[in-house]
């Protein structure tokens, strides 16, 4: 009977690691792009950010590889942003462009850090 238990107890830390790392796997993904990151990082400066101005500030980064507002505002819109928002980072309102921080600031400089 105790070696059940210890059974027992060892799936269920097995499947709490799993789980944490399946998550962390996740949020690197979506924090594997350099538009992603910076992104994130312009929103902790200054937040809503509508999806145009993102763009644009995203244009007039050297970090990000492409310097075209407007294909980094197609990719923000078809790609990134909903990357994002599948990871609850962003929120994201496909209509309007605004895109606001899901996550606690905090949680996303931790993140950013982590990657």
């Amino acid at each position: 009977m105790v070696v059940w238990s210890t059974v027992e107890a060892l799936v269920a830390i097995v499947a709490a690691v799993d789980e944490t790392v399946v998550h962390a796997l996740h949020s690197a993904g979506a924090l594997a792009h350099t538009a992603r990151r910076r992104a994130l990082s312009i929103l902790l400066e200054r937040e809503p950010v509508g999806r145009e101005r993102l763009a644009a500030l995203l244009a007039a980064d050297e970090a990000v590889p492409h310097d075209d507002a407007e294909r980094i505002e197609l990719t923000l819109h078809h790609e990134h942003l909903p990357r994002l928002e599948a990871e609850l980072f962003v929120e994201y309102d496909h209509r309007s462009g605004d895109v606001v921080l899901w996550k606690e600031p905090d949680a996303v400089r931790e993140s950013l850090e982590s990657v």
